[in-house]
């Protein structure tokens, strides 16, 4: 009892960093039955090994459609679109009830920038044909902008998820996004976990409810939610506490996944970005709310950074599926192949007019090129979400929304090499 006993007061801890004040009284209550309810992996075990919640379900994985389904083909369930609006009115909703407390409205998704820093991304020579589709093609130099991030919390010291959004800029041809079809842009994005935490639209809806009755409800409301979110032993909660778990020093030094399948000509691919660390040195330990920026400034101002970037090809689609991001492709089966080098160079990132520029800036997998187009459900849903959000947040904070050209960012980093 006296262990169960410390893990609630842990998860006390996490509700008031969450700022989830109606948890408390919850979770203090919760002792007498707080072994039957707390199932939970053991955080370090987590951290560790990242699919250590998403190996149990592998067992879930079931043909997506009646006489199979072909590399790289999607299919969408009957009710996707209704339920996609659903989620869309629900994001609205928290934004018009919550974020718009705030001034400036901030992001619906991982709202505490670190930094956006300037990099280059070096596609390699001599890649095999199967991969030689959309920047791929040839071997070039893409100019491009990274923006590090946490997906929640405002406290670098408390367990989140870490995010790495990278736009290319200057590349040439038709976007997929209806809205940007002439956007010179291609968008990378990717959190410090290998899976997503929900396998489609229909288990997705549930979770946004309960995310919209935490950050909207009364304190009841919040606090029995908020009990169910630390609490719950159904798998979508579990992987999201698990892809939050992390406690990174430094962004530069971790690796991070793009959890959600994207076309690869006419194929599927999966793809991350791997730290070179060989040589460079951990950085100093910090206790400051913002030791993550610290860290990034610290090492850039003296070092560059460097990051392989791999794609993982699809060669099964049933234990590798596209419909479900939870399931992690088996990198024995479907080794990640490098395709590209991300070089950000020694600068300065965190004057005003920098980190202002990095907060108006606009992220989704939809900018992209119709070869690395994203494929699945979450990203049908990402698609209409990231729209109507990230529209709504520049239409309020009175900045205009589009994409950034290389003559527009140029001038933003004086000290680089």
């Amino acid at each position: 009892m006296k262990a169960d006993t410390r893990r609630v007061k842990l998860s006390v801890m996490a509700a008031a960093r969450l700022g989830l004040a109606p948890l408390v009284v919850g979770l203090l209550l919760a002792v007498p039955c707080a072994k039957a309810q707390i199932i939970e992996a053991d955080m370090k075990s987590v951290e560790d090994r990242p699919t250590a919640v998403a190996d149990e379900h592998l067992r879930r994985i079931t043909p997506v459609k009646s006489g199979g389904i072909a590399l790289g083909e999607e299919y969408i369930p009957v009710g996707e679109a209704a339920q996609i609006d659903q989620i869309v009115a629900l994001h609205r909703d928290v934004q018009e009830k919550a974020d718009r407390k705030h001034t400036p409205i901030p992001r619906g998704q991982h709202p505490k920038q670190h930094g956006l820093v300037r990099a280059q991304f070096i596609v390699e020579p001599n890649l095999p044909a199967q991969l030689r589709h959309g920047i791929f093609g040839q071997p070039q130099t893409f100019q491009a902008l990274i923006r590090f991030s946490n997906g929640r919390s405002q406290n670098d010291n408390h367990r989140d998820a870490h995010g790495m959004a990278i736009k290319l800029l200057g590349v040439k041809g038709e976007k997929v996004l209806e809205t940007e079809p002439d956007a010179q842009t291609q968008d990378f994005i990717m959190i410090d976990n290998p899976v997503f935490f929900v396998k489609n639209v229909h288990d997705y809806l549930p979770l946004m409810k309960s995310f919209h009755r935490v950050a909207a409800g009364n304190f009841i409301i919040r606090g029995l939610t908020g009990l169910k979110l630390l609490l719950s032993p159904n798998y979508k909660y579990r992987l999201l506490r698990a892809t939050g778990s992390k406690r990174p020093e430094s962004p530069l030094q971790i690796r991070y996944w793009s959890t959600t399948p994207s076309r690869l000509g006419l194929g599927a691919m999966k793809f991350s970005a791997r730290p070179q660390l060989a040589g460079v040195a951990p950085p100093a330990k910090s206790t400051s709310k913002d030791k993550l920026r610290l860290a990034m400034s610290a090492h850039l101002e003296q070092h560059e950074a460097l990051f392989d970037f791999l794609v993982q090809l699809q060669n099964d689609p049933d234990t590798l599926p596209v419909e479900d991001p939870t399931v992690p492709w088996d990198t024995a089966a479907a080794p990640f192949i490098k395709v590209a080098t991300i070089r950000i160079p020694i600068q300065s990132f965190e004057s005003k007019e920098q980190m202002e520029f990095g907060e108006n800036l606009s992220f989704t997998p939809w900018h992209a090129v119709s070869d690395l187009r994203p494929l699945g459900g979450i990203n049908r849903a990402r698609k209409k979400v990231y729209e109507a959000i990230s529209a709504r947040r520049h239409e309020l904070n009175g900045v205009p929304m589009a994409e950034p050209s290389l003559s527009e960012t140029s001038h933003y980093w004086t000290r680089s090499q």
